[in-house]
């Protein structure tokens, strides 16, 4: 058999026992008879796995965790990241650092790199992927125990770390409306990711407490790309009845928003009003500065770590689906309607 093909499931397979005790084994986990270790660490010896099993016994003691995230950088992600990394410290566990291309919609099943499928790791915290279905079967499929940061599923036995993305859109939009504003363009982030339908219905949930109907003509999908930002509200500014405020559903596409008003003309603030939503560090340095709904991103980056360990060490978890709380920062991209 070939070393790229050996898995957990081959080894359980050969050695007749459940994945799970393949992966006690390898990770120096309690809970299995010396007489199965033995015949697990015999079978891996036999089809070739002992190199991963030398790199095992090195880190023998220390959790490892994989860090699976976008393979496109962003500030958004590296605050994210500096929380995780800060309670990987306070923790002492390992992190191994997976990345996924954004426009690669799967992962192969023969990539050697891919920690959940060989058992190097104990658990995985993940920004969720584009695929995200296909990841979580994986996971699920290999007995992986993760934790989702800024997405959610209808499943409630699925851990994951959120903001409190509906409300905090829908304080945003509140404020504009408080503004005079009535003429609203929304552009969301994408769709396929519930912060993105959140945000959306917080904005369309403020706009049907003051009796407006939701205009489909104003609202608009993006990819929380500054590009799409740009390009979206550069769309909304050329309409017959272009909006007097812009809501995007993140700071970046903001930002992209910003110079899509100046380029069409309009001052920023005054002729047209912009929120975005992350409160990123360069959102209170751009020119002028960005009005924002702040999610405690780093925090979000810490609590998705703690919440894995401690499902790892069995501990009670009182809610497995968390919502930290959102702030709207007032800065000076918002004014009254003219």
């Amino acid at each position: 058999m070939s070393k790229q093909r050996i898995t957990m499931e081959n080894i359980a397979k050969t050695a007749q026992v459940s994945k799970m005790t393949v992966s006690r084994v390898l990770n120096n986990k309690p809970g299995v008879s010396e007489e199965t270790r033995q015949r697990v660490f015999e079978v891996v010896s036999e089809l070739g796995y002992a190199p991963q099993q030398q790199i095992l016994g090195q880190m023998e003691g220390t959790t490892l965790i994989a860090l699976l995230i976008p393979d496109h950088p962003t500030i958004y992600l590296g605050e994210l990241l500096r929380g995780v990394f800060r309670a990987a410290e306070q923790l002492n566990c390992g992190l191994m650092l997976y990345t996924q291309s954004l426009f690669n919609h799967a992962i192969s099943p023969n990539n050697i790199l891919s920690p959940f499928r060989t058992g190097l790791v104990d658990g995985v915290v993940m920004v969720v992927p584009r695929n995200y279905e296909t990841v979580v079967a994986d996971l699920r499929r290999y007995e992986v125990p993760y934790v989702i940061i800024d997405h959610r599923s209808e499943t409630e036995n699925e851990a994951s770390v959120t903001a409190t993305n509906r409300k905090g859109m829908l304080e945003a939009t509140r404020y504009l409306l408080a503004l005079g504003h009535t003429r609203i363009g929304f552009i969301t982030g994408r769709m396929d990711i519930a912060c993105s339908h959140d945000r959306l219905q917080g904005y369309c949930d403020a706009l049907t407490e003051v009796g407006m109907a939701v205009n489909d003509e104003l609202i608009l999908e993006g990819d929380f790309l500054q590009p799409s930002g740009f390009k979206l509200t550069q769309k909304l500014l050329q309409s017959d009845q272009p909006p007097t405020a812009v809501i995007a559903s993140n700071d970046m596409m903001g930002l992209g928003a910003m110079e899509a008003a100046r380029v069409n003309g309009f001052s920023i603030g005054e002729a047209l009003s912009i929120i975005g939503f992350d409160d990123l560090f360069l959102s209170s340095q751009s020119y002028p500065p960005l009005t924002t709904v702040r999610q405690p991103l780093t925090e979000m980056g810490e609590v998705a770590l703690e919440m894995l360990i401690a499902l790892l060490q069995e501990r009670t978890v009182l809610t497995l689906q968390r919502e930290l709380p959102t702030e709207l920062i007032i800065r000076e991209t918002t004014g009254r309607v003219r």
